[in-house]
């Protein structure tokens, strides 16, 4: 059975749905910075300065440590903004959810008022159907 709510209901479940989506690719990004990040604090704590050698090679390991720390700040840069858009998808998304419930419910109710009124119509054709068996028992005892 549809009632006058099914069709809201159906768009409000395909927004919140569509939400839900994009505050899983949110969580996943923010997962995969966080290890990300991760491993190159690990990178650069295993990052070792000559203790002799050539200026040249001193020079280049300080430009690898430069070079990580960088792609460090980028990934926690983007990490924050990850997080901020996280944060506002799990907003909206719990606005489309109660949204999404308020609809359900109503619809609920309304289905279960066509039940009941339906179950009415049926119990009264039952007892109308027994009436006229009744006056027809009555009519052939006569």
């Amino acid at each position: 059975m549809k009632s006058q709510f099914s069709k809201i209901a159906k768009i409000r479940k395909q927004k919140r749905d569509a939400i839900e989506r994009e505050l899983m690719k949110s969580q996943n990004k923010e997962r995969m910075l966080n290890h990300k990040i991760t491993t190159l604090y690990e990178e650069i704590a295993a990052v070792q300065m000559p203790k002799e050698g050539l200026v040249s090679a001193l020079l280049i390991v300080g430009e690898q440590k430069s070079i990580l720390n960088r792609e460090k700040k980028r990934c926690e840069q983007e990490l924050f903004v990850v997080q901020r858009t996280t944060k506002q998808l799990q907003g909206e998304y719990q606005k489309a959810h109660v949204e999404y419930e308020k609809i359900k419910y109503l619809e609920e109710q309304e289905l279960q008022a066509m039940m009941d009124k339906i179950k009415r119509e049926e119990q009264l054709y039952l007892d109308e159907i027994s009436t006229m068996l009744f006056a027809g028992q009555l009519s052939q005892k006569r």
